[in-house]
């Protein structure tokens, strides 16, 4: 580490195209927000580009965030060990905090100046089970595995069905095969599950392939099956048909906890540790777990309406009428099964919708308003600071400027 630099410069390199890596490089920023603490940053938005992060590290750097690398079959991500970016950090003495590495294929011995985060898979699974443990009765239940050798992955899978079989629920059956190449498998394993069945999936990517292969089996969703992910990421649980329910771990809460080790590792008062994150904080509720109810069915058809015009001109009034039902019942029963009031989720929904915009687009700030379905730059600016910590034109500067040095 260079001594006699003022300003720490510090690599943070995060998968910035998927939620977990955007909700990890916010709790960074809220890390140095809360704390005054003043880094240059150098941002690679993939950590899979071994040329890149080398060249994000060619001149003098004080310490490295990085996410675990991704490699790519069809659409999903596998996490695997970034040994390249490890090997770097190793050599030149730099302090390095890993989030999300598969630590089973870590050597103890690599531990010098090193620290590592990992989400709680046992809290996951079994916060799973709970959330269908009161959800009501189902005849079984199963888990569909990511990746056959990943540690996290099963670890999900035997506390899922463990907080089921301590509640008295035995129906209760695992797949843990590869689910992209034992497709006839996956199909006959949830063809098998006596139904109503409960099914929770490693991640999102697994219950999205649940979700397909269902569709193919002709398995309804969620009357014949409930579907639940972990991830909460939008490319997966909103752009689907049905929408799909996700636990989504707290990787922000990650990212301030690895911005706060790797200044201690930069100061010297950390020597390098593994760490591991609380897990699961929350479940978002989508179509994919509602029952199969009128309530259920009712909280369906909102979602559906919200996801193809929160930003137009609608509002609860609005929703109401068209679904010939009163604004009170519909927001008692909207928030009994979702946790959020109908304004809120259409809110959340406009926002989402402005960050996207904010970096994928060159409209101005007020354009943008418009395009969300607010009349004022005043007011979306309000609920956007409220929503995500930051004014719109700092969130714009900070994820558009690291997609630049992303491309450098």
């Amino acid at each position: 580490m260079q001594k006699n630099r003022q300003i720490p410069v510090v690599v943070v390199a995060l998968p910035l195209a998927y939620q977990d890596g955007m909700d990890q490089y916010n709790g960074v920023m809220r890390y140095l927000r809360e704390t005054g603490e003043d880094w240059e940053l150098r941002i690679v938005r993939e950590t899979l580009s071994i040329d890149q992060f080398r060249c994000s590290v060619s001149e003098p750097v004080d310490g490295v965030i990085c996410g675990a690398a991704g490699r790519f079959e069809g659409n999903r991500r596998e996490g695997y060990l970034p040994t390249e970016c490890l090997d770097v950090c190793l050599r030149r003495r730099i302090p390095l905090v890993g989030l999300d590495w598969p630590l089973e294929r870590l050597k103890r011995q690599r531990l010098r100046q090193c620290s590592f985060l990992n989400i709680d898979s046992e809290k996951v699974g079994a916060f799973a089970a709970d959330i269908f443990l009161k959800a009501g009765e189902y005849a079984s239940y199963g888990f569909v595995g990511m990746y056959p050798e990943s540690a996290w992955s099963r670890s999900r899978g035997a506390f899922f069905a463990r907080g089921l079989r301590a509640a008295g629920r035995r129906n209760v059956r695992l797949f843990n095969g590869d689910i992209l190449k034992d497709a006839a498998a996956l199909q006959d394993y949830l063809k098998a599950l006596p139904k109503p069945a409960a099914v929770f999936a490693a991640n999102d990517c697994a219950a999205d392939i649940v979700l397909k292969t269902c569709m193919r089996s002709g398995l309804r969703v969620p009357e014949d099956m409930a579907v639940l992910g972990v991830d909460d990421d939008p490319v997966f649980c909103v752009h689907t048909r049905p929408t799909l329910s996700s636990i989504h771990p707290d990787f922000a809460e990650m990212g301030y906890l690895a911005a706060k080790e790797l200044s201690s590792l930069m100061s010297g008062e950390s020597k390098g540790k593994r760490l591991v994150v609380a897990g699961s904080q929350k479940v978002v509720q989508r179509t994919s777990t509602a029952p199969c109810s009128p309530a259920g069915m009712l909280v369906r058809r909102v979602d559906e309406l919200i996801a193809a015009r929160a930003c137009q001109s609608i509002d609860s009034d609005v929703i109401a009428a068209e679904l010939r039902i009163s604004r009170r019942l519909l927001d008692l029963r909207y928030r009994q099964l979702t946790g959020l009031s109908v304004r809120k989720a259409i809110v959340k929904t406009r926002v989402n919708r402005a960050k996207h915009l904010l970096i994928y687009s060159g409209h101005s700030i007020g354009t943008i308003c418009r395009l969300c379905g607010y009349r004022t730059e005043s007011y979306l600016g309000k609920v956007f600071l409220a929503q995500e910590g930051v004014t719109m034109s700092e969130y714009r500067e900070r994820h558009q400027a690291g997609r630049e040095e992303g491309k450098q």
